[in-house]
């Protein structure tokens, strides 16, 4: 994992409101589960308290690797309009322990924090409607959604990262939202906040309900906070909604697979050429949001309006989709994606010999084994897709965190040689003593295993579709010349269709402007969207590789 999390001074933290007096009556009590990266690590419990005297939040949680944090007990207590009145926070990490205590009087907030016997006191001055966020306490930001109820763009608002820091919150921008659950749909506001402070500037979406905390998204940590109700798979965010749009079941094998078609805004009178959007093997909801940015849905919009149906689907396991992920293997997701095509075959308005499908970072492997079990795909992209091995990709990765690492070079070729262990045991299934037992539940899976023994050039080398290569310049997780071999491979193909490769300036892995590329950069970009070049390039492409056969 290359993301820093226990350094984080913003990014961790939800604040419960509660009264701890006896007089208090509990409002209710919800849970938040934790991702990173898209994998589940925990959960926290938090209930709401309020009394004449003020609102008070109380919480306990877990959190697993990477974060390995145990949440024994905090509770935040402010008075009726949300002035800070004091903070407990009771953590454990292995064989470390910390006790964090905060008392405000009027502008003044003395923090007491023991940590294995040792006692520090800090006096930091803060203002009347400062907001507890102590790090890594996921349930804090509900103090924050209340306060954001009545705030507008431009406002800022102070926040206590206890014990570190006050750092202003400024707000950004403020979007209405829809997230659809079963049997009903959610009025939700997204709140994009800008926090500053002597340690780094970050940003942060909250998504509120009314006064109540729906989401909290750390993009540059691929950090999110769920209520456990939008968290279950089958919630969805409504994103780009197009009014012609259509919301389809798709049969797989055993299950449904929840679509979204996009189609052009006036019926051309003739069959459509059709695109389908295929994800990487992680399970992803159909617009395939990272970092903030719904890569899919911006893609399909814009694939439609330049006269393509476009398919998009949540996968197996995830979203609305039916079906389970975890002992899932490549081949399965393209029997998935493979049901997509042969669903989109059939209709009336699309033309069966122009359909083509796009793979997107390691979708690309998956659409790979789609087109070779299917001839009748007319035409294959490959954007972001890597070209080596699935163990080969995992040691290059981990290669690439050490270079702006500290590690010593002895450290680091020790951490190399248990990454090979590890990956050895998962591919062969031997040798597991040697690996720690919790590292196995983590990583001793079909996925896994289907995704280390991956290996695309043989399969590439097998189709004949027509081939469209897009990699963009500055893609970290991905580096160029991982489409420079693939643009290799599909030129030497035999009797194949042309291969075409090009490169996209300046953007980084999720299609969008960059300037270093970097993961740790995707949270601060300017742009909230795809570049259109991207797009254009695909509809370019398109235009050829699914020309309409000429009349006889």
């Amino acid at each position: 994992m290359r993301i820093p999390l226990r350094h984080l001074t913003v990014a961790g933290a939800l604040l419960l409101l509660a009264a701890g007096e006896a007089t208090a009556q509990t409002v209710d009590a919800r849970t938040f589960r934790v991702f990173v990266r898209g994998g589940d690590v925990g959960s926290e419990e938090v209930t709401l308290l309020e009394s004449a005297d003020g609102h008070t939040l109380r919480g306990s949680g877990r959190l697993n690797a990477p974060l390995n944090l145990g949440i024994e007990y905090w509770e935040a207590r402010y008075d009726r309009s949300w002035t800070p009145v004091e903070l407990t926070v009771n953590l454990v990490e292995g064989n470390n322990r910390w006790t964090v205590h905060t008392t405000v009087n009027g502008t003044n907030a003395s923090t007491d924090v023991a940590q294995n016997g040792q006692n520090q006191r800090r006096n930091q001055v803060v203002a009347a409607g400062t907001i507890f966020l102590p790090n890594l306490v996921f349930g804090a930001y509900e103090a924050l959604a209340a306060k954001l109820a009545t705030a507008k763009v431009g406002d800022e608002l102070q926040v206590f990262v206890v014990p570190q820091d006050i750092v202003p919150a400024a707000v950004m921008r403020v979007t209405d939202e829809t997230i659809e659950i079963p049997g009903r749909k959610l009025a939700a506001r997204k709140w994009t906040l800008h926090f500053g402070g002597t340690v780094g500037a970050l940003d942060v979406d909250v998504w509120t309900e009314g006064q109540r905390l729906l989401r909290v998204d750390v993009p540059s940590q691929m950090v999110s906070v769920l209520r456990a109700d939008i968290a279950s798979v089958s919630a969805r965010l409504v994103t780009l909604a197009r009014g012609n749009d259509e919301q389809v079941a798709i049969p797989a094998n055993g299950f449904n697979l929840a679509a979204t078609i996009s189609k052009p805004a006036e019926a051309p009178g003739t069959r459509l050429p059709a695109v389908v959007l295929v994800s990487g093997s992680t399970p992803s909801e159909r617009d395939e949001i990272v970092a903030g940015i719904p890569i899919f849905a911006q893609l399909a919009a814009a694939l439609a309006d330049a006269g393509y149906l476009v398919v998009r689907y949540d996968e197996r396991g995830a979203g609305q989709s039916g079906g389970r992920s975890e002992s899932a293997t490549y081949e399965d997701f393209a029997s998935d994606a493979r049901a997509v095509f042969t669903y989109l075959a059939k209709r009336k308005d699309i033309d069966p010999k122009r359909i083509a499908v796009v793979g997107y970072g390691d979708g690309g492997w998956v659409s790979m084994v789609v087109a070779l079990r299917e001839s009748k795909i007319a035409a294959l992209a490959l954007v972001a897709t890597p070209s080596i091995s699935g163990i080969e990709l995992v040691l290059e990765q981990q290669r690439r965190m050490f270079e702006n690492s500290d590690t010593s070079a002895g450290a680091q070729q020790a951490a190399i040689e248990q990454q090979k262990r590890i990956l050895q045991a998962v591919v062969t299934g031997k040798d597991w003593d040697a690996i720690p037992p919790d590292i196995r539940r983590r990583v001793d899976t079909p996925l896994y295993r289907s995704f280390l023994s991956f290996d695309p050039a043989p399969i590439l080398s097998r189709l004949r579709q027509a081939l469209l290569i897009l990699q963009p310049d500055l893609d970290k997780e991905v580096p160029v010349y991982h489409g420079e071999q693939l643009a290799q491979i599909g030129r030497s193909r035999p009797r194949a269709r042309g291969t075409d490769f090009v490169r996209l300036p300046n953007l980084n892995h999720l299609l969008t402007p960059a300037v270093t590329g970097q993961v740790s950069e995707y949270g601060t970009l300017p742009e909230r969207h795809i570049s259109p070049a991207a797009a254009l390039e695909i509809v370019s492409w398109l235009k050829t590789a699914l020309a309409p056969e000429p009349s006889r």
